[in-house]
């Protein structure tokens, strides 16, 4: 038994040592399987910190690539943008009439150029631009000009301060007077052409007021020259002002500075006129001709002038005065002059005159132009309109079907159509179914037919000249006869639905060989219309060419700044 005992506690002394051995085993086999993982597990997180701080570094560098990238082209375009605005027009005129824009027709004259021309200011730049809106809008058109055409550049010059330079000037200036000039030359001779605009000359007036100087024997102009200056002038009738004319006002100093063969028309006075033309020389002014006046019973007509404007004289023409229009028309022999010559049914007699006009195959009729279907007039027979048109000189008219509108028209009649070097061509006509009658002025009552059957508005008679050139050049003389001083109304010519003023501009161009016409319809400034003043324009200016750009820089840098540091 006691064997025995002894026996069990040697089994259980075995098993408990060797599960003391065995749980040691085990232990120690955990140990080193954990010992053994350890070194794979830091090496695992360290290729994946590597990868991460590689990608991260990857991300950052191309972050900061594209935001220096996109801040270079930032600072380019807008670097590149001051640079256009500076030489181009590009700029938006945000005014509800367009007011500092230069229309079509002027543009197109203006980048032709090929002249440089000088335009002198004579005045402080900011009291001229604060003087007014109209000169405000002036001075804008004239820089767009300037950025049109690198030959013109433009200047302001006070007067007190540069005494010498007004002395270069054959014109006296006035402060806030304007001078387009170009020196040239010409057949080895060096001249210098000047065109003086005042601030009168830059506006346009009330026609109502403009009417009522006319009926009381006054003009703009006469106004001006009792007033001393432009600026006391309208001083006293700045309140007439209707709309702007900077741009007819520009163009057309620019049109004369710079044709090499300037066109002067005299207009004919003293003989009780019945038009006075006021739009048709604001026309003929705005392009490029040099227009002025002269009393024909006291003043002989100028050496230089290329076309002389009979405008309806109520009274005939003496004998003498009818020796000034021979002499100027024949040139010594040399032709080459144009005479406008202007009937009215509120004329007097007129024989002198009428045997003149014979001599280039023309004679006014008795009567007025009426039409028969009222497709052909306007409430009364005898406010007609005409579309067959002479396709002679038509170079300058845009539109495919032009309509002339005329009132009171006397009919032009052709004497012959070829004899002895002249010409007679009838170029405005009437339908088939017109007729001519008496017609009381007053009433409107139409008396009976005097002629039925188509009429002649307007016709041009020419005598010609072959020149012993190796070309063959002929050159002609001319009479471009109206039958009513309605042809050239001032509500007629500046209306848009008739085609008077292209017409009759084209033909003149055509027959004076004068650059094509450029037509522009005055602006009017009103309080209305979208503008900004100096304070805004500055706003404006520092806005988009350094606070946007400064914006965009520092967001940048802060998405930068983030980002490397996630």
């Amino acid at each position: 038994m006691e064997n025995e005992n002894k026996n069990n506690e040697n089994v259980q002394e075995k098993l408990s040592k060797d599960s003391k051995e065995l749980l040691k085993d085990i232990v120690s086999g955990e140990k080193n399987d954990s010992g053994s993982d350890k070194p794979k597990k830091e090496k695992k997180e360290k290729k994946h910190e590597k990868a991460f701080n590689a990608k991260k570094l990857k991300h950052g560098t191309m972050a900061t690539v594209l935001t220096c990238v996109f801040i270079a082209l930032l600072v380019m375009v807008n670097i590149v943008t001051t640079m256009i605005f500076d030489r181009y027009p590009v700029t938006i005129d945000l005014t509800s009439d367009k007011i500092y824009s230069v229309s079509e027709d002027s543009e197109e004259y203006v980048k032709n150029v090929d002249v440089d021309v000088t335009v002198t200011i004579f005045a402080d730049e900011e009291a001229y631009t604060n003087y007014s809106a109209y000169n405000k809008q002036a001075v804008e058109l004239l820089k767009n000009y300037c950025k049109l055409n690198d030959h013109i550049s433009y200047r302001f010059m006070d007067i007190d301060s540069n005494p010498d330079v007004v002395k270069n000037y054959t014109d006296s200036v006035s402060q806030f007077d304007i001078i387009f000039e170009t020196n040239t030359e010409i057949d080895g001779e060096k001249i210098q052409r000047t065109r003086k605009l005042g601030m009168v000359d830059l506006l346009s007036f009330n026609s109502d007021f403009v009417s009522e100087l006319s009926q009381s024997g006054y003009s703009i102009d006469m106004l001006v020259e009792q007033a001393g200056s432009d600026l006391t002038f309208l001083a006293y009738y700045g309140g007439y002002v209707e709309s702007s004319n900077a741009e007819q006002a520009f163009t057309s100093a620019l049109m004369t500075v710079t044709d090499p063969h300037p066109v002067y028309v005299t207009i004919l006075t003293g003989r009780s006129e019945i038009t006075d033309l006021a739009y048709f020389r604001t026309l003929l002014v705005a392009n490029g001709y040099n227009v002025n006046s002269v009393d024909i019973t006291k003043e002989d007509i100028p050496e230089n002038t290329s076309v002389i404007v009979v405008p309806a004289p109520k009274t005939d023409y003496l004998e003498a005065e009818i020796t000034k229009l021979s002499d100027f028309l024949n040139n010594d022999g040399d032709l080459g002059r144009q005479l406008i010559y202007i009937a009215s049914y509120g004329q007097d007699d007129t024989p002198n005159i009428d045997e003149f006009l014979e001599e280039y195959g023309l004679s006014i009729g008795d009567g007025v132009i009426c039409e028969t279907y009222q497709s052909n007039y306007y409430n009364y027979p005898f406010i007609t309109t005409a579309t067959n048109l002479s396709d002679s000189f038509d170079q300058d008219i845009t539109s495919s079907e032009p309509v002339i509108s005329s009132w009171f028209t006397r009919p032009v009649n052709a004497l012959f159509e070829e004899k002895d070097m002249i010409t007679v061509q009838e170029y405005i006509k009437s339908t088939d179914d017109a007729y001519t009658a008496d017609v009381s002025m007053t009433t409107g009552e139409i008396s009976d037919r005097i002629e039925t059957g188509e009429q002649c508005y307007m016709a041009v008679g020419s005598k010609a000249k072959f020149l012993n050139d190796s070309e063959g050049t002929t050159v002609y003389s001319s009479i471009l006869c109206f039958g009513s001083e309605y042809l050239l109304n001032d509500n007629i010519l500046a209306a848009e639905q008739y085609n008077n003023r292209e017409y009759v501009l084209s033909v003149l161009n055509g027959i004076t060989h004068k650059t094509d016409g450029v037509t522009i319809t005055p602006k009017t400034i009103t309080g209305n219309a979208f503008d900004i003043n100096e304070r805004q324009k500055n706003i404006l200016k520092w806005t988009f060419s350094a606070i946007i750009p400064a914006a965009v820089l520092a967001v940048g840098i802060v998405v930068w700044i983030r980002r490397k540091n996630k």
